[in-house]
């Protein structure tokens, strides 16, 4: 009956549907600068939330077959757990320090790389350093200009 159907995903997604549902619908106490970070966070949580439980519902769990291993089960090694935990604290202590743009172009960068299990030609290389540029252009612009959260200046930007 549950085969093929994450239950813990499916709960776990439902509390955060309901928590961005919760921060979306209180947003609307605030003035609208103020609103627009929550707002947009509440929405975005709620949104991919309720996505997982309807793909989880359909069956999808996310994981690809490779000679009866999952590449899910190849990624659980230690190292690359420990590489996520200091980058991203390595990133919040430098950032102040640094800068929010260039530490957070070489966090996503030492990410993307961590996450890799193949060789990459040099063309399909580019195209995912240009994927992480955009990325965190992107993503800076978004809180800098859109959201209006000031964004600390350090040595480099």
């Amino acid at each position: 009956m549950n085969a093929g159907r994450d239950i813990a995903g499916i709960v776990g997604s439902v509390f955060f549907f309901l928590v961005g549902a919760a921060v979306f619908a209180m947003s609307f106490e605030m003035t609208p600068l103020a609103a627009m970070f929550p707002r947009t966070v509440g929405a975005a949580l709620a949104l991919l939330a309720a996505f997982y439980v309807f793909a989880a519902m359909r069956g999808y769990r996310g994981e690809a077959v490779e000679n009866g291993s999952t590449v899910g089960d190849q990624a659980e090694g230690l190292g690359r757990r420990i590489v996520l935990l200091a980058t991203m604290i390595g990133w919040a202590l430098l950032f102040p320090v640094i800068g929010m743009f260039v530490t957070s172009l070489a966090a996503c960068a030492i990410l993307m790389f961590t996450g890799l299990f193949e060789r990459l030609s040099p063309g399909r290389l580019a195209i995912q350093l240009g994927a992480v540029l955009a990325l965190v252009i992107c993503f800076y612009l978004l809180m800098n200009s859109v959201l209006n959260i000031p964004m600390p200046r350090g040595i480099l930007f």
